[in-house]
């Protein structure tokens, strides 16, 4: 039944961009409404039955329990001519092998070409895993996609003039650095290693605590509302067996409880930080994710009466495809790594038989092991797709990849724009790109990337340059 009506909308959603003129990516047009319009599509994507879920091993752990749902979310921006679909999806990340059709077949329906459709996901490691291979995935997939057109066709349907509001706010208590320096000097971390050494005497770097908020006030309808956030969605561990969409769904849920607005969550630059801590006493929210992502709703809807107005709302949205060396460090190891692998097969990656042979074959652990096993086959550069987006002086950074705190406040910092909203693991799942700290400390996400040491302040800048081209 719902594939049914997903098509009869669709013949009616391009009926009414044939008679418009609204569908093409295209600026200008005398058929089409003048400023800026917003329109809000939600849809379910929930498993019918018993899943393998993202995060940890997703070859063992699979879902026997439901906390709350999965959504996928599309914020329709129209100006002029001009159509931009913008995603968030309730899921780990979803790499080109996922997003390339169903942006294909959102394009086919809704007629917004492909490069105007911006596909990002929350990163809630409590999410289906769709990008591995396990019986009933493609059925899934099949239906991840008809509730991704569906939202599309339900956010062109629904939209409205708006006037735009940014802004942020810091939060406290709520984003660490997940990399902590020991009285010995030695570094250690909540993915890495433990404690053992010495005496915490603090992290390794400040963490980014900006929530940032845009709010496009529609005129006869609910605002819609797009936050960004520098934590991993990580309360699920990864021997937890239920579903969960992590701290960004009780954040929605408070915010659209106490405002007339729908919310679009997105995940910052968090490749480094987390929502909780091991150091007693520093995290102020301790009961689950649910009272954490209610504090952090409580900070957006609190910030509210203090947020800037936007006078021009003019849209622009530019993509450069960059190409970096990749990492092709401890290629030496192979032997000892594929021993960890083949241990990781057996009993599990995080199993602590595996994290002893891992130890015992000189890595940290069975990931740093099975990043070396796949950097043989890595060709000698990456290239990947980044994509900035600009409506008057407000920008927006989409990165392909788990863009670090310290980056994610460079960009901020340098960008011409009043703001710039950062968005990661967007457009495909390029990994972590760890900052020149990280490489120092010897940190779990520079065992595990792809790409040489020093790509990531290279990005960064390639971002800052993007906008200002843009401006």
């Amino acid at each position: 039944m719902k594939r049914w009506i997903c098509m009869i909308m669709a013949l009616v959603l391009m009926l009414g961009l044939v008679a418009c003129g609204g569908g093409n990516g295209n600026e200008g047009g005398s058929n089409a409404a003048a400023g800026l319009q917003v329109g809000f599509g939600r849809e379910s994507i929930m498993p019918t039955g018993p899943v393998h879920l993202a995060g940890g091993d997703a070859s063992k752990r699979i879902s026997e329990s439901i906390k709350d749902n999965l959504y996928v979310t599309c914020v329709a921006l129209k100006e002029g001519d001009q159509t931009i679909l913008v995603y968030t999806m309730d899921i780990i990340t979803a790499d080109d092998s996922v997003v390339d059709p169903v942006k294909a077949a959102i394009s086919s329906t809704t007629g917004v070409p492909q490069e105007n459709i911006l596909i990002n996901a929350t990163h809630t490691h409590g999410s289906v895993s769709i990008r591995t291979e396990w019986d009933g995935v493609q059925e899934y997939r099949r239906l991840f996609q008809e509730s991704m057109i569906y939202a599309a066709t339900n956010a062109i349907k629904d939209l409205a003039p708006a006037e735009v509001y940014y802004g942020g706010v810091q939060t406290e208590g709520l984003a660490f650095v997940r990399h902590y320096k020991l009285s010995d000097g030695s570094y250690a971390g909540s993915n890495f290693g433990n404690f053992a050494n010495g005496t915490i005497e603090g992290h390794s770097s400040e963490a980014d605590k900006e929530l940032q908020i845009v709010n496009f006030a529609r005129e006869g309808k609910k605002d819609v509302m797009m936050i960004t956030f520098p934590a991993h969605a990580t309360f699920a561990s990864t021997n937890d067996t239920y579903i969960s969409a992590d701290f960004p769904s009780p954040t929605r849920q408070y915010i659209e409880q106490n405002t007339d607005a729908l919310v679009a969550y997105f995940i910052a630059a968090a490749g480094d930080q987390v929502p909780t801590t091991k150091i007693d006493g520093e995290a102020k929210y301790t009961n689950g994710y649910i009272g954490y992502g209610t504090a952090l709703g409580k900070y957006a809807v609190d910030a509210l009466p203090g947020l800037k107005k936007l006078e021009n709302t003019t849209m622009k949205l530019s993509t450069k495809t960059v190409t970096y060396k990749t990492n092709k460090e401890n290629v030496d190891k192979v032997a000892e790594a594929k021993i960890v692998v083949s241990a990781g097969k057996k009993y599990g990656n995080i199993n602590s038989q595996t994290i002893a042979i891992a130890r015992e074959n000189g890595f940290s652990s069975y990931f740093e092991a099975s990043a070396v096993v796949s950097r043989i086959s890595l060709p000698a550069t990456k290239s990947m797709d980044l994509r900035t987006m600009t409506i008057g002086n407000l920008g927006f950074a989409f990165a392909p990849y788990e863009m670090f705190g310290t980056q994610g406040m460079y960009i901020k910092a340098e960008s011409p724009c009043d703001a710039t909203f950062i968005v990661t693991c967007s457009e495909g799942a390029m990994g972590y790109l760890p900052s020149k700290l990280g490489v120092e400390i010897g940190c779990y996400e520079s065992c595990v990337t792809n790409f040489e040491y020093g790509t990531a302040e290279k990005l960064a800048d390639d971002f800052v340059n993007m906008l200002k081209e843009m401006q």
